[in-house]
């Protein structure tokens, strides 16, 4: 019995001391780091980063002198400084609209609504968003580079909806309007235009509220320059119109005088409709903020206190056309620009400031009322 507890014991120690110098006699290899090993990983991209398509259409005329245009479309209609560096071509085509931003005679934006679907290739007009989607990609998000600086334009819902832009490989850039319909919205006109453009109009959320700016020309005549965007944002509202069957808008002088008069009422009072974090809301857009600021429509019934008056404020607005365009293309608005009913209406622009007005006829809200 005890031989084996001095065996167990002689046993039990060999063991341990084997166990113990294991480590030493077999030292093992210092396993990998599997995250040495790895590739580093680049976080994933927020945005995409957007294509362009072949440049086709009206795009090729984007950056080329005015003269050349001219030769094949003729002289425009009618010429004028916006107040704002550029000057507005507009060109006499029934029905339709064909106008030609320039600075220095440099053809910086082109608008077309009209039916020549050779002008605005691999675009159609009536095309519908999936049909577009079979063309070009649909991007949230655009980096543009501008004077070594990369601004980011971000599109919203209802942008890439009704108003996407497209990318050219050119360089320039197309925003397709879509109108409001019941059924699929469809596309009615398009606007080509360089980054630089594009940019200072800010159609779209400006990350980091970075971007050129319009800065008003000095010795404008504003007055004549004030008409002309008057009868230019009434033509193409009318048109508007009789493209939809609606009855045209009537002009009424009592009501022009009245859209002027309200809105030198707000420029010059703006403290008396405005709470005191809209005026600085306000303020920022005047300064330095992209983007465009509007009347909400609690502010706007104070403003007119009239109930038979509705009206639409904005600014800045620097291209007409290009708001108008906008406007038609957002649902609110587009309910408002093609109502059925017969109303009077009156543009007033004050530099920058626009103030648009309908009243309904007067035979219309009696009809009304007697039923």
């Amino acid at each position: 019995m005890k031989k084996r507890s001095l065996l167990f014991t002689g046993l039990f120690l060999i063991f341990l001391f084997v166990l113990y110098m294991q480590p030493i006699w077999f030292p093992q290899e210092p396993a990998e780091d599997e995250t040495s090993n790895q590739l580093p990983r680049t976080p994933p991209a927020t945005n995409l980063n957007y294509e362009t398509i072949e440049t086709e259409g009206f795009a090729h005329w984007i950056g080329k002198d005015l003269d050349e245009f001219e030769q094949d479309y003729g002289q425009p209609e009618e010429s004028m400084a916006s107040g704002f560096s550029f000057t507005i071509n507009c060109y006499l085509i029934d029905d339709e609209l064909l106008e030609v931003s320039t600075e220095d005679k440099v053809i910086k934006s082109i608008k077309y609504l009209g039916e020549e679907n050779d002008a605005i290739k691999p675009f159609q007009f009536g095309m519908t968003m999936d049909e577009l989607s079979k063309i070009a990609m649909i991007y949230p998000n655009f980096t543009i580079d501008y004077q070594d600086e990369t601004i980011d334009l971000e599109l919203e819902e209802d942008d890439m909806n009704y108003r996407p832009l497209i990318a050219f490989d050119n360089g320039t850039f197309a925003i397709l309007f879509f109108e409001q319909t019941q059924g699929e919205s469809q596309l009615y006109a398009v606007d080509y235009l360089d980054s630089e453009t594009l940019l200072k109009l800010a159609p779209y959320t400006v990350a980091d509220d970075q971007g050129p700016r319009y800065e008003q020309e000095k010795d404008s005549d504003w007055e004549e320059i004030q008409r002309f965007k008057r009868q230019q944002t009434s033509n193409l509202l009318q048109l508007l119109r009789k493209r939809n069957e609606q009855p045209t808008f009537s002009l009424d002088s009592k009501l022009q005088m009245t859209s002027e008069k309200t809105l030198g009422t707000f420029i010059n009072d703006k403290e008396d409709i405005l709470t005191t974090e809209r005026l600085q809301e306000l303020q920022r857009f005047e300064e330095e903020e992209p983007g465009t600021f509007t009347l909400n429509d609690s502010e706007m019934t104070d403003l007119l206190d009239d109930p038979s008056v509705s009206g639409h404020f904005e600014m800045p607005v620097y291209d007409p056309s290009f708001s108008v365009l906008s406007w038609y293309s957002t649902p609110r608005l587009n309910e408002r620009l093609l109502a059925s009913n017969e109303a009077s209406l009156a543009v007033a622009f004050s530099k920058e400031n626009v103030l648009i007005l309908w009243k309904e006829l007067e035979y219309q809200a009696e009809e009304s009322e007697s039923n």
